[in-house]
Order: structure tokens, then sequence, then C-alpha cells
């Protein structure tokens, strides 16, 4: 049956063609409300709902969506359960309807994928798109219902009103990206951009949101949709096409253990009495003065804490790049209990302190060879020859240092005139200088000659007193 022949049809009628009678959808409601742990009375809301929003209608009070779930820990998918402004069972009957999602979705099998294909073929649905996309072995790597996730991405691309990206792993790989990505891990937006660069996709790249952070904030995630919903256009983005009012500003700048920071006062040990004092964690690796995120704001879990206020540093997660695959946030950030990150030459990955031990290692070991060298020439023993005159002034005297022929050189270089007799003059104030120097000696040597003794002049016939 055609999406048209589907619209053209009552509800009941389209039911009773798929042999469900009344009874039978009364009770999938009842389930559904179970499922989603509202009470019984709210059946005939989800009932009214589906009645007014059926798969693959181009017209209704909700909005079609579609949720992909690739290579993620469907992390993302559980934090938006959690939400409660507004919860996922209003988000679901009143604000969008969910054509496809495989985490919440029953085990529907071919139903379930053909309603995402009519959910593809109306179009202007939201494409909410969670986990990485995985390249690898020609992007066999992830399959999802005998289908390359790679195709599937492209296609229900195609003909969505705008893509968000929930958490890292869509935005720029993420977890599956992390070193050293044997599965071909890459985000949304740079695949789909090397995609349609490469000419396997025609059609213009609908608007992307990414909204980073492992998992997605469900507040987060909300706010873009009732964003859209509300004001019919999707919210100012940065040049990561994240959302600016969320994703400009650093963790640190609204942290609440700021002023220990301001003060000195971390946290150096776990266990320790800083740590019960609720000192800053940034000594003990957290990265919240360069990540970018309003977590102290919106906080997790229903708003009741977060990561740093439940104790644990930052580790960073918000950082994303979706224009550049490699070295993520997980890469970057790692080991995330230390004040000192990674550091990535080329494909290799090396902590600071390995690094600065090898340069050390270096430097030890080029001073013992020296040291050997000096003692196999000898050079340790009473020490070496002084030069009085460079071994290269005297092979080179026309180019020496003080030579007649090097001060004509500058000075022509200088545009300066120098007098021809210059080596005269200069033999003669380097005779008056050595005149000077032994003038100088022997003054010296007089003042420190030793005194003679004077003896007494009275003779025994002066008769002394």
């Amino acid at each position: 049956m055609t999406t048209k022949e589907i619209c053209a049809t009552s509800f009941d009628g389209l039911l009773e063609k798929r042999g469900v009678n009344r009874r039978d959808f009364l009770k999938l409601c009842a389930g559904v409300a179970t499922a989603l742990g509202l009470s019984q009375t709210a059946v005939p809301r989800i009932a009214e709902a589906l009645e007014e929003k059926v798969i693959g209608a181009t017209s209704g009070a909700l909005a079609p969506a579609l949720w992909l779930e690739l290579a993620s820990c469907t992390g993302c998918t559980e934090s938006l359960a959690q939400v409660d402004t507004p919860d996922i069972a209003t988000i679901v009957l009143e604000l969008i309807s969910l054509n496809y999602a495989e985490t919440l979705s029953a085990g529907a099998g071919h139903s379930l994928e053909a309603a995402k294909e009519e959910t593809i073929q109306a179009g202007g649905y939201l494409l909410f798109i969670e986990g990485a996309l995985m390249e690898g072995w020609n992007g066999d790597a992830l399959r999802i219902a005998d289908e390359r996730g790679i195709d599937i991405v492209e296609h229900a691309a195609s003909n969505a009103v705008a893509i968000i990206c929930a958490g890292s792993c869509a935005v720029d790989g993420g977890w599956q990206a992390a070193y050293p990505n044997p599965g071909g891990a890459i985000g949304i937006q740079a695949y789909l951009q090397k995609a349609k660069d490469a000419g396997r996709i025609e059609y213009e790249i609908p608007p992307i949101v990414n909204v980073p952070l492992c998992p997605a904030n469900p507040e987060h995630l909300v706010a873009v949709l009732v964003d859209y919903l509300l004001l019919g256009t999707l919210p100012a983005l940065n040049q990561f096409n994240m959302p600016s009012l969320i994703f400009d500003q650093t963790i640190h700048d609204n942290c609440p253990r700021r002023g220990h920071f301001e003060n000195g006062e971390f946290v150096y040990r776990f266990g320790s009495e800083e740590e019960a004092k609720g000192y800053c964690l940034y000594a003990v690796g957290c990265k919240g003065p360069e990540t970018k995120s309003n977590c102290p704001i919106v906080r997790w879990n229903r708003g009741s804490a977060w990561c740093v206020e439940s104790g644990a540093p930052c580790a960073g997660c918000a950082t994303a790049n979706p224009t550049r695959q490699g070295f993520n946030w997980v890469d970057l950030n790692t080991p995330f209990l230390h004040h000192l990150k990674n550091i990535g030459i080329g494909g290799l990955r090396f902590e600071p302190a390995f690094i600065a031990f090898a340069v050390a290692g270096v430097v030890v070991v080029a001073l013992a060879i020296h040291g050997f060298g000096m003692k196999k020439t000898g050079r340790t023993k009473g020490g070496a020859d002084f030069e009085l005159e460079r071994s290269w002034d005297r092979e080179h005297p026309d180019q020496a240092l003080g030579s007649a022929e090097a001060a004509r050189a500058a000075a022509a270089v200088m545009g300066v005139a120098v007098p021809e007799d210059i080596e005269v003059e200069a033999e003669a104030e380097e005779a008056e200088a050595l005149a000077e120097a032994v003038e100088v000696a022997e003054a010296i040597e007089v003042a420190e000659a030793p005194t003679s003794i004077v003896e007494d002049e009275t003779t025994e016939e002066g008769g002394g007193n």
C-alpha cells in the first residue's frame, strides 16, 4: 500500500486491513502506556495521538522523526529517556511522531523497517542520529537489517529537514573513533561532506546540529527540538554547528568549585582532606577549564547533580571537532585522572612524562658518550692546550677576526670607506697597547717587591744611647 493510499484510508479501516481490531489496538496502547511508565488514564491520549498521526502521513500535529542507532552504547537514548522537561512520554505523544527507533521500538522486524522507508519517502522529518558511522571493511563494519550503515545514513539524510547528531560518537566518532580506530569510525558531518565531495550523494546536505557529550544531555536535545518545533528554525550555531547558547562557554566559567581554583586550593589525592572539603579537581585531571558546555547550569539526572558535583573531574567529553577526524576527546583527554594530557605525533600517542623521560635519557646518553670520548683522547688528563689563536684564523688569515681584509669586507657592506693603511694603523695600535701592558706589568712588579731592611747608621764610635 502506498503512502497516499494509507493517508486516504480511515484509521479503523487501516487496522482492519492489517488484521487488527479496535480492541486489540487499545490493548496495544495500554502496553505502550505501561512501557512509558504512565497510568492507564493515558491510553486514550496514546490512541488519539496514533490516530491523528499515522506513519507516512504528510499532515498532522506531530512532527515526524527518525532515530538511527549506529555504532554506540545506546547511552544517548537512555539519557533522553530520563528527561523531564518535558518527559519522554510528552515528547513522543505531543511533540513528535517517533516513527523509527531501534532501541525504543518493539521487535517488529520488517514492519519497523517499512515504517522507516515510508517516512523517508514522505519527507519533512527530523533525523536524529546516535553513534558513529563505520567505514571499515568497505562499510561492512556496521550493518543493520542487512544494509551497510553508510548506505542507511546516506538514504535517510536525503529527505530530512534537519539532522541532529546526538552525542559525541555521532559528532566526531567519539569512543568508537578512539586510537587505533580499527573499524574506521567517523562522525556524521564529516562523512556526509566526504560523500558529497566524492559524488556519492547529489542532494544538498540538510542542516546539521551537533550536540556532543557522552552521553548527550537530554536537556540539550529537547532544547534543540523545542526550538525547532516552536520557532520553526534551528538554534544559533557556532563554527562547529553546535548550539552557541550551550557550547560557547567553558565549564570552568560556571563551576561551583572555581573559588577554590582562584585560591589555589586543589585536590591532589582522592580520599584526602582536600577532597572532603570540595577543593578544585584540576590537579587530578579535571578538563573543565578547556571544555565548553553548560553542564554546571543544566546538570544531569533531572537536575540533581553533574560530574564535578558528584566528585569526579570533568573528562572533557564535550570537546569535539566534527570537521576533523582522529585525536578526539577520548584520545585528547586521556589519562583522565592526570593533569597532563596525551600528545599526538602522527599516529602515535605519548604521555608528556614519557616524552620528558625520553628526552632526559637522550641527554644522559649523549653526555656519557661525550665523557668517554674525552677520556679516550686524553683531554681529561691535565687539560688540553689553550689555543692562543684559533686554528681557523691561522688557516684563513685574510678572513680572520680583526684582519684588515675582514674590516674592509664589513665596511663595504655598510658603505663605509676604509683607509688603505689600515694595516699600519692596526699594527701601531697593537704596538702601543703592548707597550702599555708592559709598563703596567713592570709597575706591578715593583710595587710587589719586598722592602729592604735599613740598618741603623749609628756606630759604636758614635756612642749609641
